[in-house]
C-alpha cells in the first residue's frame, strides 16, 4: 500500500471514531483531548497534503477531505462547548495539560492544512 493510501486510511479511521484509541473517539466519548494523538493526526494530514500536491488527488480525495474538515470542525465544536455556560460537555484535561496556547497553535496548524488541502 502506498503512502497516500495509508495516510487516507488513517484519517478515515480517525473520522469514523469507532476505535477507542482514536483521537476523535477519546474526545467525544471520554471528553479527553489527547494532545499526542491530535498532533499525530495533524502531522498525517500535513503529509497527505504534500502527497496530493506531488501526486495529485486520489479517488478517495473528496471523502478524505470531508473527513478531515469534519474532524477539525468537531474539535472546535468540542472546545466551544467546553466554554459554553449551559453545556455539560467538559474537556477533562483542559487547563491541566491542554492550554489556551496549545489551542492557538492547533488553530494555526489547522488553518495551514486546510489552505494546502484545497488544491
Amino acid at each position: 500500500m502506498d503512502k497516500r493510501k495509508k495516510l487516507e486510511k488513517y484519517i478515515l479511521n480517525e473520522f469514523q471514531a469507532v476505535d477507542n484509541k482514536t483521537f476523535l473517539y477519546q474526545l467525544h466519548e471520554d471528553c479527553f483531548f489527547n494532545k499526542k494523538k491530535f498532533s499525530k493526526l495533524l502531522t498525517k494530514c500535513n503529509s497527505l497534503t504534500k502527497e496530493y500536491c506531488e501526486f495529485g488527488k486520489s479517488n478517495n480525495y473528496n471523502e478524505v477531505v470531508k473527513s478531515i474538515f469534519a474532524i477539525f470542525q468537531y474539535t472546535f465544536f468540542a472546545l466551544f462547548n467546553h466554554f459554553a455556560e449551559n453545556d455539560i460537555f467538559i474537556i477533562s484535561n483542559y487547563g491541566k495539560d491542554l492550554t489556551p496556547s496549545d489551542v492557538s497553535k492547533y488553530y494555526f496548524q489547522i488553518s495551514e492544512i486546510t489552505k494546502k488541502i484545497i488544491l
